[in-house]
């Protein structure tokens, strides 16, 4: 691995012995709660994407499980799914998608 790592830096100057990241890569800040949901959907629906799983639940090193069902094979901080306001049809979103 830590030859495919320095292989990487060759093309790229700012690099010095090895480069792990893909270039691009950086941090956002997370300045909304539809935002905050998207990101949480991306990185879910990542391995769905790639066509190991059919649902992002069932990939096990997934945080998506701990969402659906609360199996997941570590513990994380579950953000709470906001309840929506059925009087503004504005506050429709469709956060948690990858539900049964």
């Amino acid at each position: 691995m830590l030859e495919r790592f320095k292989l990487a830096t060759e093309t790229h100057s700012r690099n010095k012995n090895y480069q792990f990241w893909q270039l691009g890569s950086h941090a956002e800040e997370i300045y909304s709660e539809k935002f905050m949901w998207s990101k949480i959907d991306y990185i879910h629906f990542n391995p769905v994407r790639a066509g190991l799983v059919s649902n992002p639940q069932d990939y096990i090193y997934s945080s998506a499980s701990n969402y659906v069902d609360s199996r997941g094979i570590i513990d994380v901080e579950v953000v709470q799914i906001p309840v929506v306001n059925v009087l503004n049809s504005n506050s429709f979103v469709k956060y948690n998608s990858y539900e049964k």
